[in-house]
């Protein structure tokens, strides 16, 4: 089997992605005028319902926080806001999933997201030590099937989550805040070689299945 046979599934995921995000950027960019207009006619409102938004995305596990969210984000309020926005979002989501699996079991995740990928997970995590485990994958995963899956199987405490996920996000969400600003060409470039390069690492480092 070659390796693109043995990662297929990952290769369309990156290049469905890498497409999403450049198109939106471009969206962003073309039609920013009247995004500013939109946004704007809703004051501080705007970041607030950026914020809900990007939480609701993290619990139901929908990724059009990067892919949308973020480079129409741009447009409007900038790189810097937007990253800490994004940040705040993202470590609200994760806590809130996290919180929903700890306390309402598996049943109540089953209903929320289905419990296939959050099984293939918990084969992988261990049930101790594992505060900067989770900072490396916050660093390379934003869906937050992860936060489900801790949740249910860890004993880490939450707010030890909430650290690990508030640290762990920091640069992603500068990162593509930061990348909804480069040149659409570039964009595709950068984002293409990043993504890559954080799939390899986090793969180098995975964890062997959990011993019973």
């Amino acid at each position: 089997m070659s390796m693109f046979e043995k990662y297929r599934n990952t290769f369309i995921l990156l290049v469905v992605f890498v497409t999403a995000f450049v198109f939106a950027s471009h969206f962003a960019r073309l039609y920013e005028p009247v995004i500013r207009n939109i946004v704007h006619g809703t004051g501080v409102y705007g970041p607030v319902i950026f914020i809900i938004l990007t939480a609701l995305f993290v619990v139901f596990v929908i990724p059009l926080d990067i892919v949308f969210l973020i480079p129409v984000g741009v447009s409007v309020w900038g790189a810097v806001p937007v990253a800490l926005m994004s940040i705040t979002g993202w470590v609200i989501g994760a806590g809130i999933a996290f919180y929903i699996a700890r306390h309402f079991g598996s049943n109540t995740v089953k209903k929320l997201i289905g419990l296939k990928r959050v099984n293939t997970l918990e084969k992988r995590i261990p049930k101790r030590n594992i505060f900067w485990l989770v900072v490396l994958w916050r660093m390379a995963v934003s869906v937050d099937v992860l936060s489900y899956a801790l949740g249910l199987v860890s004993s880490m405490p939450f707010w030890d989550y909430v650290l690990a996920t508030a640290i762990g996000v920091a640069p992603f969400g500068f990162f593509f805040a930061y990348a909804g600003t480069l040149p659409i060409v570039y964009q595709a470039i950068f984002l293409t070689v990043a993504i890559a390069i954080l799939s390899t690492v986090l793969y180098r480092y995975r964890l062997p299945p959990r011993e019973p």
